[in-house]
This record gives C-alpha cells, sequence and structure tokens, in this order.
C-alpha cells in the first residue's frame, strides 16, 4: 500500500511540474479579421485635435547621409505646416500642403516652389518619406488606416506573433500588424521587391502608444529614419496666419520641379 502511495506522489509531482510551451498555431481567418478591426479601431479613436511635432530625420545613403530637424504642426485638417532646419535656427524650407497643393519657400534662395497634385512631392524637397504631408501626419497621429486603408485582400498569421495584411489599391504593398493591432512594418511591394519598405517602433509612455521612429529603406540603397523627439498638443487651434505660408513680395514663385535641396 506504501508503494502504491509513493507511486501516486510521483505522479503528481510530475503533473504539477513546469511543462513545455505549446506552440501556438496559425490564426484562423476569424482571429486575423479580429485583429484588423483593432487596427481600425485605434484609427477611429484618434481625436480631432492641434499637435504640434519636434522631429529628427536622418537620410543618404550608407556611410553619406545627413541630419535635419523640424517643426511640424496642424489642427487634424488638411492644411499642415512643416519647417525643416539644418542648425540651430537655420530654417531650410517652409512647407505648406493643403489637400494637393503644395507650396515650399527657401529662405537661403528666397524662393518659393509650388506644386499641386497627387504624387509625393516630399520626396522632391529633402524629406525622406514615400506620403504626402496628410499621410504622415495621419501615420504619426496613429490615424493608421487613413494611411493603409480600412480593407485588406488576404492575410496570414507570421511565426513572431506577427500577421501579414496584403492591401489593395494604394499605397498597397503588405502591412505586418502585432497583438495590438499596431502596423510595426510595411512593404511598398508585396512580394518584397523593389521600393520603400518602412520599420515602426512606438513610444510606450504615450496610450495608446504612438509613433516613435520611422526607420525607411529603398530598394536603390537610400535609408532615413524619422524620429519624433517631443509632442506638444496646444490648448487652443492654430490660427489662419501660424497656418499659412505667405511668401516675401520679392520672392518669385517657381514649379517645384526646379527645387534644389540644400
Amino acid at each position: 500500500m506504501k508503494k502504491i502511495l509513493l507511486f501516486c506522489v510521483a505522479v503528481l509531482l510530475c503533473a504539477c511540474a513546469k511543462q513545455p510551451p505549446v506552440e501556438r498555431g496559425p490564426e484562423t481567418q476569424t482571429q486575423l479579421d479580429s485583429r484588423w478591426l483593432k487596427f481600425t479601431a485605434l484609427s477611429a479613436a484618434v481625436p480631432a485635435s492641434p499637435y504640434r511635432l519636434q522631429l529628427s530625420m536622418r537620410f543618404g545613403a550608407k556611410g553619406d547621409t545627413r541630419r535635419v530637424t523640424a517643426l511640424f504642426w496642424g489642427n487634424s485638417e488638411r492644411q499642415l505646416r512643416l519647417d525643416v532646419m539644418a542648425g540651430v535656427g537655420a530654417v531650410v524650407a517652409k512647407i505648406l500642403e493643403d489637400g494637393q497643393h503644395f507650396l515650399v519657400y527657401s529662405p537661403r534662395e528666397n524662393k518659393g516652389y509650388f506644386y499641386q497634385g497627387a504624387s509625393q512631392p516630399l520626396l522632391q524637397v529633402g524629406v525622406p518619406v514615400p506620403f504626402d504631408l496628410g499621410h504622415l501626419a495621419d501615420l504619426l497621429n496613429g490615424r493608421y488606416a487613413a494611411v493603409f486603408g480600412e480593407n485588406f485582400a488576404a492575410a496570414s498569421s507570421l511565426k513572431d506573433g506577427l500577421a501579414r495584411y496584403e492591401l489593395p489599391g494604394t499605397p498597397g504593398g503588405s502591412l505586418d500588424l502585432n497583438s495590438q493591432g499596431l502596423p510595426v512594418f510595411w512593404r511598398e511591394s508585396s512580394d518584397g521587391g523593389r521600393g520603400w519598405s518602412m520599420e515602426i517602433a512606438y513610444d510606450d509612455g504615450v496610450h495608446p502608444p504612438l509613433p516613435r521612429r520611422l526607420t525607411l529603406i529603398h530598394s536603390n540603397g537610400k535609408r532615413a529614419i524619422l524620429l519624433v523627439k517631443e509632442r506638444e498638443k496646444p490648448a487652443t487651434a492654430f490660427t489662419a496666419e501660424q497656418m499659412s505660408l505667405a511668401l516675401p513680395e520679392s520672392a518669385p514663385l517657381l514649379p517645384l520641379a526646379q527645387y534644389k535641396n540644400q
């Protein structure tokens, strides 16, 4: 009887011992749909309010990069302002975007440059992101669905706990979401071919977390890092004067194609 009792105790001890982790299988379509719903819910929960961001940007090819800082502000509307600086207080470009109207003023040249269209004018003025200013504002302020869309064409689970969604339309490509529904990696080409890819790191001190760093790589070797150094939430909206960009009377207005990077 004692031997039987000892045997039963041993079996119980083995059962209570730490069990090896069980590998999680691929997510079901329902789980993938649920993760995407988290993604769209995060975007819908962002309040419309004024903001001002202090940014640091480093870009160029490997071994040949340059650094600028920037102030980026708006009232959560289509009209946006960005001042780019190379050094303390040395403004090299003042930028206004209002829908598809894009205006740049270069204080060093005392020239203005104008563009109207739906392409990516930021790349042409040295701001290393493959989006317009409106989409950059949406991304940095947590309105992710406004950038990547509210629908996906296909989805699959990844081994590292992420889920990958193939995106229709523009910008297209594929988007990886973490368990919170936050986008952490985007590829302009779904098959990993030519074009941009972007890694998104978050500031956990903000709730819900907001992008702290964007790391962009192009298949041609160009790289860029955009870092959010400080977020401000003004108590009142920016005035029309603060959101405008008035050119000096002596500044000619030229096509954006003639703009030269400072």
